[in-house]
């Protein structure tokens, strides 16, 4: 529909034009986003511009991570988007979901000029830019991955490969920027033509809206799109102990990212589901336990609230306890593939975080 300028002599339409035109390059582009991420309609914490990945020599324009603790990958175009940029970037993906919290701290402290400061502290920056962005529980780093390409004039060639890769659940995002001419300043318009947006009013009335699935069917979308088959197999075991053993409430599973059992209505465990880890979440009262006790018990490490994050990833299963308020704690268990949740002890655990349960 274009721009449009109002002026006491009512509205004028702004000339399009290009950036070839406008003599704006790729690395203008990155400025930009480097800038301000929000540039391309979301939060992002961009840590590395030409990321050379190691071995194959590739260079990446720009790595990002979103609040949810995916790496993201952004290729960009100053002219139009042609069809080797989608493979390009999903080959990009590839390499970095190899990598392990410590390559994305080193890629930050390059991008930031912070080599060898010994104040520079990644998982601060990183939790702080969580926080900001709205979110309590700091995620993993690198638990998926995603493409976002950004360029003008997209080709129908692409945006249909584009398209059919969201459509099979690759997190990828197709931008198409507009240039405009305003006197002697150029405006831009972002445009995410992949995924198309939808109407604000499309809920409107609707009981469960569509495009989310664990609303509509909570238990596949925890077990089956966030659980791999190992913690999807974890998560089994558990639910079958607390359901055998417990007097709780039937799971409800009506969360993005985490799966609660209540006690008179009140969350006392919340499961937040994952690829790699189940984070188990309890309610307990004060004092009740010492994460000295449930370490030992569990044949697990105990981690602390100030280690970064950096060293909470590389830690087998492992157990916090913080205190809520003056009333009650959180125990906060983190369980990986290594755990064996079919013991005495795992049940002996559950029963003592029941029992304490502030009724």
């Amino acid at each position: 529909m274009g721009l449009w300028k109002i002026t006491d002599k009512g509205p004028q339409a702004l000339a399009q034009t290009k950036f070839k035109q406008e003599k704006l390059l790729e690395e203008h582009l990155e400025d930009w986003i480097c800038s301000d991420g929000t540039i391309l309609g979301e939060p992002l914490f961009v840590i590395g511009r030409q990321v050379i990945i190691p071995d194959v020599k590739d260079r990446l324009d720009l790595l990002a991570l979103d609040p949810e603790g995916n790496s993201v990958i952004i290729e960009l175009k100053r002219g139009k988007l042609k069809d080797p940029v989608d493979m390009q970037a999903l080959r990009y993906a590839s390499y970095i979901a190899k990598w392990k919290f410590e390559d994305f701290e080193n890629v930050a402290q390059n991008y930031l000029g912070r080599v060898g400061d010994p104040e520079f502290n990644f998982n601060a920056l990183y939790e702080s830019f969580c926080e900001n962005s709205g979110v309590d529980e700091i995620p993993d780093i690198n638990t998926d991955q995603r493409v976002i390409i950004v360029g003008s004039s997209v080709r129908d060639r692409l945006g249909s490969v584009a398209l059919w890769l969201y459509e099979h659940s690759i997190n990828i995002k197709v931008i198409d920027i507009h240039a405009f001419r305003d006197g002697n300043s150029v405006l831009i318009e972002p445009i995410t033509v992949v995924p198309l947006k939808v109407s604000k009013f499309s809920d409107t009335g609707k009981i469960k809206p569509e495009g989310s699935p664990w609303l509509t069917d909570g238990k596949n979308w925890h077990l089956e799109k966030r659980c791999s088959p190992a913690t999807k197999q974890s998560f089994v075991t558990l639910d079958q102990l607390i359901q055998d053993n417990l007097d709780v409430e039937r799971p409800r599973w009506n969360q993005k990212s985490y799966v609660s059992y209540r006690i008179n209505n009140t969350i006392w465990l919340a499961v937040i589901t994952g690829p790699n880890i189940l984070k188990l979440n309890f309610l307990v009262k004060d004092g009740s336990f010492k994460s000295d006790d449930i370490a030992n018990l569990l044949n697990v490490k105990r981690f602390d609230k100030e280690e970064t994050l950096s060293e909470k990833m590389n830690l087998p299963s492992s157990v916090f306890i913080k205190s809520r308020n003056e009333k009650t704690d959180r125990i906060f268990l983190r369980i990986k593939e290594d755990f064996n949740m079919d013991t005495p002890e795992f049940l002996e655990f559950l029963d003592q975080a029941y029992k304490a349960f502030p009724k």
